[in-house]
């Protein structure tokens, strides 16, 4: 992988930093979800790693789950992720905004939501309309698949305007 190699690790190693402090001392924060159904016995945050998705090559990202009802919650997002092509040695950010329902519980929810991305290299701004699956396990494991149309502000040969997918991965506590 370029990023973790050369005058590129110093990207990727905030992401992993901040994963390696919140992942490890959550991995039984899910054990009380047995007693309570819905809402109320799930991890209220993630942190997880989103391959292709609203980010378009990767991203990390952090959800909080604000409950409205026993099976209903309101769900707000935040990620990002660097990025640069091939043939140039560039930094390009990609920030990552979203916001949506999520329905079901305690460990297998309906997610929707609308989303935005903003490229700090590129004119390209995404509006993301997203609906998909997502599963908390027991003891904290995340995984979402969403499938999504992604909308771009500019109309020439960019990126979107397309279906696309997400893959998710991660921990909640």
């Amino acid at each position: 992988m370029r990023i973790l190699t050369g005058k590129y690790s110093t990207t990727a190693f905030p992401f992993i930093f901040l994963l390696c402090l919140l992942i490890p001392g959550n991995m039984n924060a899910q054990e009380h979800i047995q007693n309570n159904p819905g809402m109320k016995g799930i991890g209220k945050n993630s942190v997880y790693l989103e391959i292709l998705g609203n980010g378009a090559v990767y991203s990390i990202n952090f959800d909080r789950i604000i409950p409205i009802k026993n099976r209903l919650a309101m769900i707000l997002r935040l990620g990002g992720n660097e990025y640069h092509g091939k043939n140039t040695d560039e930094y390009s950010y990609n920030f990552i905004c979203s916001g949506g329902i999520l329905h079901g519980g305690p460990h297998r929810f309906f997610e929707t939501g609308l989303g935005y991305t903003s490229f700090s290299g590129s004119p390209d701004r995404l509006i993301v309309i997203e609906a998909g699956y997502c599963y908390q396990g027991k003891k904290g494991f995340l995984f979402r698949f969403t499938p999504m149309y992604i909308i771009n502000s500019e109309k020439g040969d960019t990126f979107g305007n397309c279906p696309w997918l997400g893959f998710s991965f991660g921990f909640s506590f």
